[in-house]
């Protein structure tokens, strides 16, 4: 019988097991501790340069298969993270920051004032989020690549990004591999849209929002094998539909070495504890080790 060790590594992220908590689901840790400290990573709120307030009202819509947000990354900005720090530092597991920045230079200045915590054990850089306003950098790969290589001088510590459909898949992950990013997060909520045919209007009052659940997840699951066949050695985190434990197996068959639970976790705070069971169940009953089911569908 193989060690059935949940332990695995995004690049130098080592994390005990492969299920994550994804940015925005579960705040700072103010709640729900118990379950996220059995989680391999919690990836917190994303944090911009200043306090954000998110957008006008309504900015969600529920659906049988999905849920579709506009809640505009609301945020108490990099400065005032600082309050919520009696929160994050109760998590006991991986901590990881999320952030995003509308200019260049913001984004060298929120990682600074991170570093200055000295709380969290990596960072994830979030150039995804359908529901703001993107800088010129969101249109020029080479800014972002400069971006790039500025932040990973930086910091010693794993540097993730998370990427959308909405990216340019390929271009990004090579920029990554080239200036040792530690993985790539992939992928957030797709662009989207909901139209109520009794008010004739839009449902969100910002028209677009980020669409995520169920539905998504044979799209995600795409982009995944695409990706691993083509960039064999880079480190994938899988976001996107997982509502089921058996969801984080079939990622990981396809490459991904972890996962982040992104909506589910609002109709069930439980999942992650279900998925990290379900998982060594799995491999102990294929009688397996986590490192041999990565990628093991070619």
């Amino acid at each position: 019988m193989p060690n059935t060790s949940l332990k695995i590594s995004v690049g130098k992220l080592s994390i005990e097991n492969p299920i994550m908590v994804a940015s925005g689901v579960c705040g700072f840790g103010e709640e729900n501790r118990e379950v996220l400290n059995k989680c391999g990573a919690v990836v917190f709120k994303t944090l911009t340069l200043y306090p954000k307030k998110g957008n006008p009202p309504p900015r969600v819509v529920d659906f049988p298969y999905g849920m579709l947000n506009s809640i505009g990354l609301e945020n108490p900005g990099v400065k005032g993270v600082k309050e919520k720090l009696k929160y994050i530092k109760k998590i006991k597991t991986k901590k990881i920051a999320s952030f995003l920045a509308e200019e260049e230079k913001d984004f060298f200045y929120i990682l600074e004032e991170l570093e200055k915590l000295e709380v969290f054990d990596g960072y994830e850089i979030n150039l995804s989020c359908p529901n703001v306003e993107k800088g010129r950098w969101f249109y020029d790969i080479k800014i972002l690549e400069q971006i790039f290589k500025k932040l990973r001088k930086m910091t010693k510590k794993p540097l993730i990004a998370k990427i959308s459909i909405e990216n340019d898949i390929k271009k990004i992950i090579k920029i990554l591999k080239d200036n040792n990013f530690d993985g790539v997060c992939m992928l957030n909520t797709f662009r989207a849209i909901a139209v109520d045919y009794k008010k004739i209007s839009f449902k969100l009052a910002t028209v677009y929002g980020g669409y995520s659940g169920a539905a998504i997840k044979p799209l995600v699951q795409r982009y995944i094998y695409d990706v691993k066949k083509e960039f064999g050695d880079i480190d994938i985190i899988a976001t996107g539909g997982i509502m089921n434990p058996s969801d984080v197996v079939e990622y990981i068959l396809l490459g991904a070495k972890a996962v982040q639970i992104g909506s589910a976790y609002f109709r069930n705070p439980q999942l992650p504890v279900e998925c990290i069971k379900f998982l060594n169940n799995y491999l102990k009953e294929k009688n397996l080790k986590l490192t041999e089911l990565i990628g093991m569908l070619k």
